[in-house]
């Protein structure tokens, strides 16, 4: 099925001007890596120094086992191989067979030696090869470690100092951060993951200096998935070595000129699939966030994020717009009219390449055969897409329009309030628009152009539990509020599943719990490795915070909570026919007394509680037609 998808996407090819600036005849040559040739039977193996050796990929992020065999004839081997010119610098022909070499994908127990060497190799043209190698073999372990131990002490000279620290996002957004440490990087990430992934991320702005950089996050987990702390920093400390625009965006100006750099590839390579995604808005810089913000992850199957990680450590930036635009490219053949049909915004378009990628009519091999596409024209063999060099003029035009428009485009979405939709039953706590206001700010971007629908309030349905999960029960996402009787304050929590009898505990990390008059505030769940309430080496009382994901929301036929407190409380709580509420400090949500100072218990008033409503058909957002049934049958 893709070799057909292969077809259309030549066919657009002939109908662009893509071909510009590919002088270059591509080496066609399929010769086994130099850096890592595994022919190496003449090497009297006495004559090995074990410090020549590759060190091991290790799991640092979720402790899983890695596949440590090295498949027969792949091309790769245990150690550098021994060349007479491993004096030389790491250019020329080698640099294009290791490259060949790594999109044919690197084994998993050679990660953690290639990517660094890839990398090192790649920001340090002069270095010669046998010194770029060292970088991969045990050689250079005690040296990283030992800048590592260095690193560490100055960021966090004390204990309590990590204790504190959380995981930066740098730039990506909350609701993101979430995602990236409890789905998208193989599910919850364990608190030892999260301190290792904290460590490394902090080291990165305050030893490198690096402030603002939304793939950071995905990569250090990409990372970590394969090395140890000292070997993530290293390599995240050789991506910015010199010129930082290779590997990774860390300013506003530099992710504009990408994204609009993104968008002008399209046009050029693939102008009609870029027509498609410029009408629903996929090609501006919010449009492009699964690509330019998330590296692929949330769109790629995690084994095929791996195999883009084994290019990109070498071929930098310049390849994940050559893999990104054929994707959506490739999609677009796939998809066909079904695109017109059935998608009007870019998440759908995203939603859709994303189950396209993970279908069985995609294979990674044969796409990678289309992402390295070559013509022939004049009788050589020439790349389709544009050259390094070409892209980075590019960029380089563009970080001057990213300069004169970066008050103008805004790489996060304006809020507005959200709608409401009037119904029979009069609607009170959320009638104002600046609350409505506070609630768009804080909910799922998914969310944020809905309008809010009363499903449920105690004026008309009456004060009763049961009546409350009945009025609940078809929705998986709501908001409730409750007015403190005899105040004007107004308290609240999100919930991301359905309200049901349930005393074991349900929901997730994007749960989060509100005052919204006076003083509107959120307090959402932040996952740390810190534990609460208990004393050092009562192991058995430890309860740590990512644990507690799973039981944010607690219910019964005797009340309804949200967030686990200490001795039983919550940080939101209401008895069975909601006249009387509780509240407290809860693990992850740190929410400060959402009544006020010292105030635990309250009377209620009136309860009302929305579900949401899409703005574009007006239908529920839980009752959603899933736009791309079928298309993958």
């Amino acid at each position: 099925m893709l070799r057909q998808l292969g077809a259309a996407l030549s066919s657009e090819l002939d109908g662009s001007s893509g071909s510009d600036g590919n002088e270059q005849q591509q080496h066609q040559s399929q010769s086994i890596n130099p850096m890592f040739s595994a022919q190496q039977d003449d090497i009297d193996l006495t004559e090995i120094n074990p410090l020549d050796l590759f060190c091991s990929s290790i799991d640092s992020l979720c402790g899983k086992s890695i596949d440590l065999t090295i498949p027969h004839n792949s091309g790769w081997a245990e150690r550098p191989s021994w060349r007479q010119n491993s004096h030389l610098p790491n250019n020329g022909d080698n640099r294009e067979e290791s490259r060949e070499l790594c999109r044919r994908g690197i084994p998993p127990s050679l990660r953690c030696a290639a990517w660094i060497i890839n990398v090192v190799s790649a920001a340090n043209l002069t270095m010669s090869k046998s010194d770029c190698d060292d970088y991969g073999t045990l050689k250079k372990v005690r040296v990283l470690e030992h800048g590592w131990d260095l690193v560490l002490k100055s960021i966090f000279p004390d204990p309590s100092d990590l204790e504190r620290a959380e995981v930066l996002d740098f730039g990506v957004g909350h609701d993101q951060l979430i995602n990236i440490l409890m789905k998208d990087h193989g599910g919850n990430i364990p608190e030892r993951g999260i301190q290792s992934l904290t460590k490394v991320l902090h080291a990165a702005r305050d030893s490198l200096g690096i402030e603002y950089c939304l793939w950071l996050p995905d990569i250090t987990c990409l990372l970590l998935s394969f090395m140890p702390e000292s070997y993530a920093y290293s390599t995240i400390r050789e991506m910015i070595h010199e010129d930082s625009s290779y590997f990774l965006a860390v300013s506003r100006v530099e992710h504009l000129a990408w994204c609009k750099t993104f968008a002008d590839l399209m046009r050029r390579c693939f102008p009609q699939t870029a027509a498609i995604m410029g009408q629903i808005g996929a090609l501006t810089p919010l449009g492009l966030d699964p690509i330019m913000k998330r590296f692929f992850v949330t769109l790629l199957k995690r084994e095929h994020v791996m195999r883009v990680m084994d290019i990109f450590t070498g071929e930098g930036a310049h390849a994940i717009f050559r893999i990104g635009t054929t994707l959506c490219c490739l999609s677009h053949a796939h998809l066909g009219e079904s695109i017109r049909e059935r998608c009007d915004n870019a998440a759908t378009f995203w939603e859709g390449v994303r189950r396209f990628a993970h279908s069985k009519h995609f294979d990674f091999e044969i796409f990678l055969s289309q992402v390295y596409m070559t013509k022939k024209i004049l009788g050589f063999r020439r790349p389709v897409f544009p050259r390094p060099e070409v892209v980075s003029r590019i960029i380089s035009e563009n970080e001057v329009w990213a300069e004169n428009n970066l008050t103008n485009i805004s790489v996060h979405e304006e809020k507005k309030p959200l709608g409401l939709v009037e119904g029979d039953v009069p609607m009170k706590l959320a009638k104002d628009s600046f609350e409505r206001l506070c609630l768009a700010k804080w909910l799922p971007p998914v969310l944020q152009s809905t309008k809010l629908d009363l499903i449920y309030s105690t004026s008309h349905h009456g004060r009763s539990l049961e009546m409350f999960y009945r009025c609940c029960s078809s929705s998986r996402h709501t908001i409730t509020l409750m007015e403190v009787l005899g105040t004007d304050i107004v308290i609240g929590m999100y919930a991301t599943h359905t309200w049901k009898s349930n005393p074991d505990g349900y929901g997730d990390g994007g749960c989060f719990l509100f005052r919204l008059t006076p003083n509107a505030e959120c307090f959402r769940f932040k996952p740390t490795f810190s534990s609460f309430g208990a004393e050092e080496g009562d192991d058995e009382k430890k309860v740590t915070r990512l644990q507690d994901v799973g039981q944010l929301m607690i219910s019964s036929e005797s009340f309804i909570s949200m967030g686990v407190g200490e001795g039983g409380a919550s940080g939101l709580r209401l008895n069975e026919d909601l006249t009387r509420g509780s509240t407290s400090k809860s693990m992850g949500f740190d929410n400060d007394e959402l009544v006020g100072p010292g105030i635990e218990v309250f009377d209620v008033g009136l309860v009302e509680v929305y579900r949401f409503i899409r703005d574009v058909d007006n239908k529920p957002v839980d009752g959603d037609v899933d736009p791309w049934k079928g298309v993958f049958e």
